[in-house]
């Protein structure tokens, strides 16, 4: 699967990322499998994820590539001990885990490397969860105008570039994949949206940053007169058991 953009391009961007970035409803938590063990959170970057799971955890270790993005969870969790490192090679022995988690992030491991990798580290009957916001506004003109002025100025991006069936790729592997979704939305005004556009790897990989959000603004303050912005969701997630 290609990506319209590289992963270490957040390593600039951890401002942006950790004030802007949707958060998960309580839902998707409450959906989670028994966290009371020990569990390995994968690609945490800032820990936006990190802060809710460290409070149901029974010990919690964060791990992504960006040293920057894992400075500043360490900044906001510091009980939560972290370590750099790629999905792809975890340094932890067999069966370490309970419960092996990642948020947002998934998609952008060699998953025919990272998959038997997660087995490893997971005991046996441990859990494999993995979640995505993803915004649900397809129809919206204002959403359907915004993709189409992305697409057009980075050819690598497409609208569903996540969209995959993980299930099935998971399913030779494990005992059992379990789905489960959600539908929230959160408002916010457009200094925040716009943090959360640059936030973005694949609007940072277009030629022309600053004419794509000055597009964006005028088009959001035309569909948002009172300039609340209402940007609905839906967070999916995939448990699966060893």
């Amino acid at each position: 699967m290609s990506h319209p953009g590289s992963p270490t391009a957040f390593e600039a961007l951890v401002d942006v990322y950790d004030a802007a970035r949707p958060r998960y409803p309580a839902a998707l938590y409450d959906a989670l499998p028994d966290l009371s063990g020990r569990v390995l959170e994968l690609g945490a970057g800032t820990g936006i994820a990190t802060r809710e799971l460290a409070q149901r955890a029974g010990f919690l270790v964060s791990t992504d590539l960006g040293p920057k993005m894992l400075g500043r969870l360490h900044e906001l969790s510091p009980d939560v001990p972290v370590a750099v490192c790629r999905s792809e090679a975890l340094p932890f022995a067999d069966g370490s885990f309970d419960v092996v988690c990642g948020a947002q992030m998934w998609h952008w491991v060699d998953r025919a490397v990272a998959i038997p990798e997660v087995v490893r580290v997971l005991r046996p009957g441990g859990v494999l969860a993995l979640w995505w916001n993803e915004v649900d506004a397809d129809g919206l003109p204002w959403w359907d105008a915004q993709q189409d002025r992305l697409e057009a100025g980075n050819p690598r991006y497409r609208r569903g570039y996540r969209a995959y069936d993980y299930g099935a790729e998971l399913a030779p592997h494990v005992r059992d994949v379990q789905t489960w979704s959600t539908s929230w939305q959160r408002e916010l005004d457009w200094p925040t949206y716009e943090q959360w556009l640059r936030s973005k790897s694949y609007v940072q990989a277009l030629d022309d940053v600053e004419a794509s959000v000055a597009a964006e603004r005028a088009s959001l303050a035309e569909a948002f007169p009172d300039g609340r912005i209402v940007e609905p969701f839906r967070v999916s997630l995939w448990k699966a058991t060893t």
